[in-house]
């Protein structure tokens, strides 16, 4: 027998769509008693003008006018002015998003961006289907923005003890919660083998520090001079610059390290972010709490260097709070100090480490999907108690 879930998500960024995949390849995983044949809809293509450019405009606001962007997350961030926005765009996605739900008749709603919680639950009322249950999946980490904390959802998942914590405190109750980590994608449970196994395989070099630098899979904001800053810096390390879909970036990187004092590799967007996690030193990357997250499950200690002006500053919070890295917002000579710090203090480095590791819940996705099946296959959510006990220990450690 085959259970359907729908995952909604709208392509602002690229980690709500890559959390939303993680979900939906441990889904696959699941055989007994069901299978379940799994959706992820951007709900933007079915929704009007002007919430149809929502991604669009997301991006131009991040690489025009970040501050733009931030005032209006915080606009945004209160119970009376989120309301507000949400009655402006009901008008906008109702008829539709009902549409979609009697067309795919799910047996469970996930939702897993912070916009589309409210939409699931009016939109579920519009088609009659109030025996289906609606999922939220918080993939931002610290104190999160409004729009995420519905206490109606059948079930909200939660990332992290301080987002456990803000959902108590709106009124979520505490039979909905789950604490079961960050949606990361399966893969990173999955390595094998040694550092120096890895190493060999993907072209690293045996023996010294190698540092890794991201910033999403767009490779944008100040990628490009903190790699030059530390490249020129002549620190005794080895750089990996992941470009992602930023093809020009990925081609001047190519052609200016040859002129570096530093050896670079430099790649593209790329599926082995599990092995190199586990291969290299240290990471160097912005704010986005899916590679926060990763970073953590791999025990990857991280230099964090930018963040999106409000939507990612609860997950500066959470990196300074927790101890799993360093903050450096201020240049990329702050980033180059930093980095020199920590290869001259390894007894940080596995400071850093041990608080990943304590703060890391295990398997997360396979958890969240577990999840879901359960509450897909009896329509409710079960008892705490009913969930496997090895899911429960690690929870509780964080």
């Amino acid at each position: 027998m085959t259970k359907r879930a729908l995952l909604l998500i709208s392509d602002t960024g690229g980690g709500h769509r890559s959390a939303a995949n993680a979900i939906a390849a441990a889904l696959e995983e699941i055989r007994s008693p069901y299978t379940f044949e799994h959706r992820i809809e951007d709900v933007a293509a079915h929704c009007a003008f002007p919430l149809t450019q929502l991604g669009l405009g997301y991006s131009m606001a991040l690489r025009y006018a970040p501050p733009v962007y931030g005032a209006l997350y915080y606009a945004t961030n209160g119970r009376r002015r989120y309301r507000a926005l949400v009655r402006f765009c009901e008008p906008l996605y109702r008829e539709r998003l009902r549409d979609l739900f009697i067309g795919y008749q799910p047996d469970v709603i996930v939702s897993v961006h912070p916009l589309l919680n409210h939409a699931a639950l009016r939109a579920r009322d519009d088609a009659h289907m109030q025996h289906v249950p609606v999922v939220t999946v918080i993939t931002d980490l610290g104190k999160v923005h409004e729009s995420w904390l519905v206490a109606d959802a059948d079930a909200v998942v939660v990332p992290a003890r301080e987002v456990y914590q803000r959902a108590l405190s709106r009124g979520v109750p505490p039979a909905r919660l789950r604490l079961l980590g960050h949606p990361i994608h399966p893969s990173f449970d999955d390595v094998t083998g040694t550092k120096a196994d890895l190493r060999a395989e993907l072209g690293l070099p045996a023996e010294g520090m190698v540092v890794m630098l991201m910033a999403g899979g767009e490779g944008g904001g100040k990628l490009l001079s903190t790699t030059l800053a530390l490249a020129r810096a002549r620190l005794p390390i080895e750089l990996v610059v992941v470009c992602g879909r930023n093809e020009p970036l990925a081609q001047k990187l190519t052609e200016l390290s040859t002129t570096l004092p530093t050896p670079m590799h430099v790649l593209g967007f790329t599926h082995r972010i599990p092995e190199y996690f586990r291969a290299v030193d240290l990471l160097v990357t912005k704010a986005g709490p899916g590679t926060l997250a990763e970073a953590n499950a791999a025990q990857l200690p991280v230099v964090v260097y930018d963040y999106v002006p409000g939507q990612e500053r609860g997950n500066v919070d959470f990196v300074r709070h927790n101890g799993l890295g360093v903050i450096a917002l201020h240049g990329a000579a702050e980033v180059v100090s930093a980095v020199r710090t920590l290869i001259r203090t390894p007894e940080r480095l596995a400071t850093i480490r041990n608080n990943q590791e304590m703060v890391a819940p295990r398997r997360s996705s396979r958890r969240i999907a577990a999840l879901i099946a359960q509450i897909a296959e009896t329509g409710s959510i079960p008892a705490q108690d009913e969930l496997p006990a090895a899911p429960l220990v690690t929870a509780a450690a964080v």
